[in-house]
């Protein structure tokens, strides 16, 4: 593989694990429907109280990037320290990316090469404000917005298909504004655990039903619960440019202490993305 497809790589993984910020809409006060007595602030208050709370995690994944009708697929190890650290390591070390709340590095030990930059490197890959926190819960079903009840949309859908916007959910509506752009924001909250079916994010001016709606979406499949954690199995990721990202996690360790190693080697060539 080469250089162009490797920062392609780097890039399509940054884009995959950010976005948004706040903003706030006037909504209905109350939930009808198949839970009558469960009112939007009772669901505002049980996704507060179902944020993911590990100390550490690590992951075995599977990453499939899809671009232009052809699928890139490598297996990597994830892990995190809540707060601090997400490091991503391909096999036998030969891309490595650490993320940290103000800087990016990234090595890749075929091409000989290294990213070393800050944070904001990753605002002006997507022109948005992000903060590292957001890309936790991107990771685990959790909304990059904080949501209130004044932002209640609607109420439980009545399909139970697999489209994923179309799940059994709480949905939930925000505006974000950011430069001369306003978005819309929808999340899906799954009624059985508080976490995230989807998050979803368009230009306000348009309609979500066009067909050549630009939107950028995070799909989550397959709950699962470990040590009192719930984290989604499978992330689906599509952005602007219908690029698409799929994480596929094989096996998950919570609260184990790690060892996060990363040093760039000697000799090797920086990239320059600033």
């Amino acid at each position: 593989m080469n250089k162009k497809y490797y920062m392609k790589y780097i890039n399509s993984i940054l884009l995959t694990l950010v976005f948004l910020f706040t903003s706030c809409a006037l909504k209905k006060e109350y939930v009808i429907g198949d839970n009558k007595g469960v009112t939007s602030k009772k669901i505002v208050k049980a996704i507060e109280q179902n944020q993911n709370k590990f100390i550490s995690l690590q992951a075995r994944v599977k990453i499939s990037y899809s671009s232009n009708n052809k699928i890139k697929s490598n297996t990597a190890t994830i892990r995190i320290l809540a707060g601090e650290k997400i490091w991503i390591s391909a096999p036998l070390g030969a891309i490595r990316l650490l993320i940290t709340k103000d800087s990016i590095q990234y090595y890749n030990k075929l091409e000989r090469n290294y990213i070393k930059t800050d944070f904001s490197y990753i605002e002006k890959l997507i022109s948005l404000d992000i903060t590292y926190d957001m890309l936790e819960k991107l990771l685990f079903g959790q909304p990059v917005l904080d949501l209130s009840s004044r932002d209640f949309e609607k109420t439980l859908n009545k399909n139970n298909n697999q489209n994923p916007d179309k799940l059994r959910s709480y949905i939930f509506k925000k505006e974000v504004d950011f430069d001369y752009n306003q978005l819309i924001g929808l999340f899906y909250i799954n009624p059985y655990n508080y976490k995230l079916n989807s998050q979803i994010f368009y230009k306000k001016n348009d309609s979500l039903m066009l067909k050549n709606q630009q939107t950028f979406s995070i799909n989550y499949k397959n709950y699962t619960t470990l040590n009192k954690e719930v984290y989604p199995k499978k992330i689906l990721f599509l952005d602007w440019n219908d690029k698409t990202i799929n994480i596929d996690m094989k096996s998950v360790s919570i609260n184990k202490k790690l060892n996060i190693p990363f040093r760039i080697p000697k000799g090797y060539n920086q990239v320059n993305v600033d």
